[in-house]
């Protein structure tokens, strides 16, 4: 009933099953019971309640002498104190649990652990430290030949040289993540991994802006056959970003205005409201900004510039356009050039904060 959107009638069936484990001589069914229910209340913003259930349901595993389960309610006592901004309780719970699974010779969970201290380390401004968990969690997943889960951190390794400075580093890390994607039929990791390599050669200044806004183009259609309405609205954002990059603001205009759309209107952003406003907000500027640029050609007698304004209809339409983007990138002076790369590295940068909880809530599974 919760994942319906019932909340209230979700909460009431979780509590009268937890209810009726307690009557029961099962203590594994109430441990269950015990960890759907601070599930439930912690999807609502329940963080407390969510570990006082978890917290009594670590007594049980204890009693129980059950180390493995153990550790795993450590990890969701983790997720909830991150849910709620306590990192260094959540590094703390997780520290605990990474060496119960060592201890228990469970490799998964250990990894699991390492991937999410990876990324509270990191976030918490511990960079150096951040990545070495993350590649120890690399190493980890190698050694169960967990394609999905490497290609995972990967990304998350990706996404921090990018934050700190090493784009050209990141792209081996995101071109090694979507061939594993690829290889596995992981269409929503794939389309994600194209949208982070799309963004790192458009904030390059002498970056393929042409194959840019190709990796947006085959993000888009993942994407859409995936039904991800937040892909898409990124990757209309993203190819906004390039063609306004090429003088191109009559089509940018078009895709940050269908990116907005699809924000506004599918109910994105439930999980981090304000996150979600400051991204509408600059969506908005984004659009205003490119009409003002088109009002600014429009005024010089040009609408849209010689060969660049049409240029994605005309690549669109099989018409060559091999050789367009060297003289219009020598033509572009080098201030806006670095203006460009500083805001593409920005939505990255964003990119790697938003993976915490994202990152953290598979702990559930």
């Amino acid at each position: 009933m919760c994942d319906l959107g019932n909340k209230a009638e979700g909460l009431v069936y979780l509590q009268k099953a937890v209810a009726s484990a307690r009557l029961s001589s099962d203590r594994h069914a109430l441990l269950t019971c015990l960890s759907n229910l601070a599930c439930a209340h912690l999807k609502f913003g329940g963080e407390g309640t969510s570990i006082d259930l978890l917290e009594e349901a670590v007594e049980i595993a204890q009693r129980l002498g059950d180390m493995a389960e153990e550790a795993n309610i450590l990890r969701k006592i983790a997720l909830a104190h991150a849910s709620d901004g306590e990192t260094a309780a959540a590094l703390r719970f997780l520290g605990e649990a990474k060496d119960l699974f060592h201890e228990e010779e469970h490799v998964e969970g250990e990894a699991m652990c390492l991937l999410s201290l990876g990324i509270l380390r990191y976030e918490s401004g511990e960079h150096a430290g951040g990545i070495d968990a993350l590649e120890e969690s690399l190493q980890l997943r190698r050694t169960l030949k967990d394609k999905l889960g490497i290609a995972e951190v990967l990304n998350r390794i990706g996404l921090s040289l990018v934050d700190i400075g090493y784009p050209l580093q990141a792209l081996d890390y995101f071109e090694r993540a979507l061939a594993l994607a690829q290889e596995v039929g992981d269409a929503q990791g794939e389309a994600q991994t194209l949208r982070m390599l799309a963004y790192v050669h458009l904030a390059q200044v002498d970056g393929d802006r042409k194959l840019s806004l190709e990796l947006f183009r085959k993000s888009l259609s993942y994407s859409k056959r995936n039904g991800d309405v937040g892909g898409q609205a990124a990757c209309y954002e993203g190819m906004g970003d390039v063609l306004m990059d090429m003088d191109d603001a009559k089509t940018a205009a078009t895709h940050y205005t269908q990116a907005l759309s699809m924000r506004e209107g599918w109910g994105l952003g439930k999980m981090d409201p304000q996150g979600h406003m400051r991204h509408v907000q600059l969506i908005r500027s984004k659009i205003a900004r490119a009409k003002a640029q088109i009002l600014e050609s429009s005024g010089n007698g040009d609408e849209s510039s010689d060969g660049e304004g049409d240029f994605l209809w005309r690549s669109n339409n099989g018409v060559n356009t091999d050789n367009e983007l060297d003289p219009i990138a020598e033509d572009r002076e080098v201030s806006k050039q670095q203006e460009s790369s500083n805001g593409n590295l920005t939505y990255l940068k964003e990119l790697a904060s938003s993976t915490i909880t994202s990152a953290l809530t598979r702990i559930w599974s």
